[in-house]
């Protein structure tokens, strides 16, 4: 009888984190007031708005590994409306034949009153593997959002010819047959269209189901229990992609969950960084003619004690507004999740110095972001929660197999605090947690979630805060590609200087809103500049808050930074 031992590692891991954590308390970093809550409400609209989405993942008492690791979501405006879109990734039968009324992934247009319709019969988007992760972007450069999807099994590319979707995954070459997770969509050679990354995980078929317990309790394998499948680097070539992984030095192995880009050093070429389940994470540096792995030297490899942690979701972003890009890892309960802070290329673990171990030490984390929830102008951090033992209350009494989101405020960019209790009770209804997007789906200037919830509907948060704070979304669309994913952009106000990147993916199995949200708190107006791939920059002053600003590159040639 096989036993977990990765939670059993966790376990015997407490005792040292305990002492850490009380010797924060008594040197007061963990002890200063919290500041106020904003008067910001979350809300579950799902139902009302005509979300009727119930995740399917198939599970009969066998066990096998792939039921628990539920699926992701996307907003996307697939029609070009200005109204963001939803897309919600489903699972199907693991070992037995479609049913008549086989479960689908689901693609809900937003009416623009509030409403939302399933098209996915009629738009030919209703992929019928059993899915994972979700990516939406422009990949063939033609002005509509298209969407490629992971599965356990082959991944599917659905290209968007005018709101109506054709699956291309056989003549594009992109049909991966391993356990797709998550994926990103990145022009990593800055040749004006998009290539494509593809996480996967392990090799699991229901023939080879492993019997894994805890004691008397039966419950899911650890991973190793299954061999690591490789990631995949698609280029693309225009009407097809060619696998370059081993040529562009992506020759590590690990068990890949999250994934997410940035331009972390600020040369003007895209970075990439997965998020491995209990390995080492990988950074891959892009140097042009190939893609380091630099996790050892940034800094970024291990959590700041030199361990290996079960990464599942992911986010970039510049949360103490220095001009700068940090990265956030959700990790596994009884490890904390893992805020690095970029100090100019090498980062730092400051999870602990900014308040984030204690309130992320119990949950298990997977879908994440850094958005500004209350807009004051700094990023705040949201995680969807869940254990991935269905029995963790037979084997811990602490845990539950359901657990409520996370809302990490930020005060000024210098610590978090907890409050998720003072934002409604739809935000801490407690919910097995996966996938999540953010965006603003009704257009009304906060950010509003989408969280895909294993075996269970999925949940549609609604931002009701109080309009005091001021906003500012920018709508990119680029000249050597529409979709703009690579830009840069920074605003200036009240004495901040806020950076957002475009990109596509993130979080865990997901992809958020195109736009780029900023806070402005009590500022009237902002400067923007932005930096496009193609190397030009461009430069809007006193732009009036609270509006959609649409910002197109100009036609100009420039030479791409390399």
């Amino acid at each position: 009888m096989l036993h977990n031992t990765r939670y059993t590692s966790y376990i015997q891991r407490i005792p040292y984190r305990i002492l850490c954590t009380l010797f924060c308390i008594c040197m007061g970093t963990a002890c200063r007031d919290q500041p106020s809550v904003p008067p910001v409400q979350w809300v579950d609209v799902a139902p009302e708005s005509g979300v009727h989405f119930t995740h399917y993942n198939d599970a009969r008492g066998q066990y096998h590994y792939v039921e628990t690791f539920g699926s992701g979501a996307a907003f996307l405006d697939y029609d070009g409306d200005g109204h963001l879109d939803l897309y919600l990734v489903n699972g199907a039968p693991i070992d037995s034949a479609l049913p008549a009324a086989a479960p689908t992934n689901q693609l809900y247009h937003n009416g623009s009153n509030g409403l939302f319709e399933a098209r996915s019969s009629e738009a030919g988007a209703g992929d019928r593997g059993y899915g994972m992760g979700v990516s939406a972007a422009d990949y063939d450069g033609d002005g509509d959002t298209d969407l490629y999807v992971t599965n356990w099994g082959p991944n599917a590319l659905y290209r968007n010819d005018g709101a109506q979707f054709t699956n291309v995954t056989q003549p594009t070459g992109v049909g991966d047959p391993g356990w797709g997770t998550s994926a990103a969509f990145l022009d990593y050679d800055n040749d004006g269209d998009l290539d494509l990354f593809v996480a996967n995980y392990v090799a699991f078929s229901p023939d080879q189901n492993v019997y894994c317990a805890r004691g008397t309790v039966r419950t899911y394998c650890d991973p190793d229990e299954y061999p690591a499948q490789a990631d995949v680097l698609y280029r693309n070539d225009g009407e097809r992609y060619t696998d370059v992984t081993q040529s562009m030095g992506l020759t590590h192995v690990g068990r890949g969950l999250g994934v997410t880009t940035s331009d972390y050093d600020g040369d003007g070429d895209i970075d990439l960084y997965v998020a491995n389940d209990g390995t080492m994470n990988f950074f891959y540096e892009n140097r042009g003619a190939f893609l380091s792995e630099v996790s050892l030297q940034t800094g970024t490899r291990f959590n700041g004690y030199g361990q290996s942690e079960a990464g599942m979701g992911v986010d970039w972003a510049d949360y103490d507004n220095d001009g700068d890009t940090d990265l956030y890892v959700t990790n596994f309960s009884a490890e904390t999740n893992t805020l690095y802070q970029n100090n100019g290329g090498y980062f730092s673990d400051v999870t602990q110095l900014v308040g984030l171990d204690q309130p992320t030490y119990a949950p298990l984390g997977f879908g994440t972001h850094f958005f500004d929830y209350d807009n004051d102008g700094f990023l705040d951090i949201f995680t969807a929660n869940g254990h991935v033992l269905d029995r963790i209350y037979e084997i811990d009494s602490t845990q539950h197999h359901a657990q409520p989101s996370q809302l990490l405020r930020n005060k000024l960019g210098e610590r978090f605090y907890d409050v998720s209790d003072g934002v409604g009770v739809d935000f801490t209804a407690p919910h097995i947690g996966r996938g999540s997007a953010r965006g603003d789906y009704d257009n009304d200037g906060d950010v509003d979630l989408l969280i895909a919830v294993q075996q269970a509907p999925a949940r549609l948060l609604r931002n009701d805060g109080d309009g005091t704070m001021n906003w500012l979304i920018i709508e990119l669309v680029g000249h050597r590609h529409p979709d703009a994913i690579g830009t840069r952009v920074f605003v200036e106000a009240s004495g901040r200087r806020q950076l957002r990147e475009r990109r596509s993916g993130g979080s865990y199995l997901s992809s958020s809103d195109p736009r780029l949200h900023f806070g402005l708190g009590t500022a009237s107006a902002a400067r923007v500049e932005v930096v496009w791939p193609s190397g030009q920059h461009q430069t809007v002053g006193s732009v009036p808050a609270n509006q959609i600003l649409r910002l197109a590159e100009a036609a100009t040639h420039s030479t791409p930074n390399k």
